[in-house]
C-alpha cells in the first residue's frame, strides 16, 4: 500500500487512471482547503466513472469540513466539486493489483 492524494482546484476536474499505477485507488477522505472568501457554501463532491456521475457527499466549512469515504476504483475516474472559493483535497491509498497468475 502507498499513500495517494490529489487537489481539485476551483473549476477544475482531476482524472485518475489506476491502471497507470497498476493498483487500485482507495478514496478514504475528502477535505476542504483554505477558502478565498468567508462564504459557507455547501460543496458537492462528484465522482465520474465512464458516463456515470455520482455524488460522493457534501461539505460545508462550518459543519462538515471533511468526510470519510470508502470507495475503491480500478478504472479511470474523474473527481470534481462545485465550490467557487475553495479547493478540495482527496486522499487515500493505492493497493497493488494482484497478479492473476499468482492469485487465480
Amino acid at each position: 500500500m502507498e499513500f495517494w492524494g490529489t487537489e481539485v482546484k476551483v473549476g477544475e476536474t482531476v482524472k485518475v487512471d489506476p491502471e497507470e499505477f497498476e493498483a487500485y485507488v482507495h478514496l478514504s477522505q475528502a477535505a476542504l482547503g483554505e477558502s478565498t472568501k468567508k462564504a459557507n457554501e455547501p460543496v458537492v463532491l462528484f465522482l465520474k466513472v465512464g458516463e456515470q456521475k455520482l455524488v460522493l457527499g457534501t461539505l460545508s466549512r462550518d459543519k462538515i469540513p471533511q468526510t470519510s469515504l470508502e470507495v475503491v476504483l480500478d478504472k479511470e475516474f474523474e473527481l470534481s466539486h462545485n465550490s467557487k472559493s475553495s479547493s478540495v483535497f482527496f486522499c487515500g491509498y493505492k493497493a497493488v493489483i494482484p497478479d492473476e497468475e499468482e492469485y487465480p
